[in-house]
């Protein structure tokens, strides 16, 4: 029984599950079953078994059918091959057949090709011949011709050649006279060059004269107008100084007279804004005060003889020794 059951893998696989099933419930139950539930299970074995045997012959009949459709198809291969091949045989003879038929008519197909080959060879040939006759002679007309227009074409080539030398002669010519046109030219240009950078040096020179006698003229001028000034302010200051000195009075007691520096500012029209004495060496306080008392008292301070002399802030030495 286990043999047959090998060969039905699965009816094995079922009997087993239904075997391992069976052995699990004995074991559940077994300490809660009584005699009763033991000839059930036994029952129950016997159905497992039961349907083991019918899937055993379920299989054993499939396999049968299986067997007999395998058998009926090899047949029918079988026959399908030998009809293919009687098929096959029928068509290799008719496909020679033909061929023969197309070898026979290939053959008759050649001859008939030669025979109008060789009419169109002699006609073909027939042909070349009087095509070459008649090629030597448009050849001679063509060359007869060449040598014509050759002959032509020489005398033209001379003619143009003689004429382009004609030409090239007048050209030269015409180049030559235009190149001494040209040097003549160029030497009457360099000559007006040559007399006008003569001209242009002459210029330069006696500009250049001009030029360093206003430069001295201004320079005299430029001294004579600081001398001028010079002198004005001299004057201008020596005239200041004097006015001052002409309103100082020597203070009682005071016989230290040391020289002081005085610095006056004064406005538009030498009014005095403002005086103060500054280095006095020696100078007591009631003599620095006189000073000032003087410059008040010459206001206004004398105009200068230039306007350009007019300063706004003077500084004047003062020495009021007498002697």
């Amino acid at each position: 029984m286990f043999s047959e059951l090998l060969k039905h893998p699965r009816a094995m696989a079922l009997s087993i599950g239904f075997h391992l099933v069976l052995i699990a419930a004995i074991l559940i139950n077994f300490h809660f079953s009584d005699n009763t539930n033991l000839v059930k299970q036994a029952d129950l074995a016997k159905t497992v078994k039961a349907e083991i045997i019918d899937q055993q012959q379920l299989d054993a009949q499939k396999s049968r059918k299986k067997k007999e459709q395998e058998a009926r198809r090899k047949r029918e291969l079988e026959k399908q091959k030998k009809e293919n091949q009687a098929k096959a045989r029928a068509a290799e003879k008719k496909r020679k057949i033909a061929q023969e038929k197309k070898k026979q008519e290939e053959a008759k197909r050649i001859s008939e090709a030669k025979k109008k080959a060789d009419i169109k060879k002699k006609q073909e040939a027939k042909r070349i011949a009087e095509a070459k006759k008649e090629a030597d002679q448009k050849k001679k007309q063509q060359e007869a011709i060449r040598q014509a227009e050759q002959k032509r074409k020489q005398q033209e080539q001379l003619k143009k050649q003689q004429e382009a030398e004609k030409q090239i002669k007048l050209a030269e010519e015409k180049r030559l006279r235009e190149e001494q046109l040209a040097r003549e030219a160029e030497q009457k240009r360099i000559e007006a060059e040559k007399l006008k950078q003569k001209a242009e040096k002459l210029r330069l020179a006696e500009e250049e004269q001009k030029r360093r006698q206003q430069e001295l003229a201004e320079k005299l001028r430029a001294e004579e107008s600081q001398r001028r000034l010079k002198s004005l302010r001299e004057a201008y200051i020596l005239a200041i100084k004097r006015r001052i000195e002409s309103k100082w009075r020597q203070p009682q007691g005071v016989t230290e007279m040391p020289d002081c520096e005085v610095r006056v500012i004064q406005g538009p029209g030498g009014f005095i804004l403002d005086v103060r004495v500054g280095t006095c060496p020696g100078g007591s306080k009631i003599y620095r005060s006189s000073i000032e008392k003087a410059v008040l008292k010459a206001d206004p301070l004398p105009k200068p003889g230039d306007p350009s002399l007019f300063e706004r802030e003077l500084n004047i030495i003062f020495n009021f020794n007498p002697g």
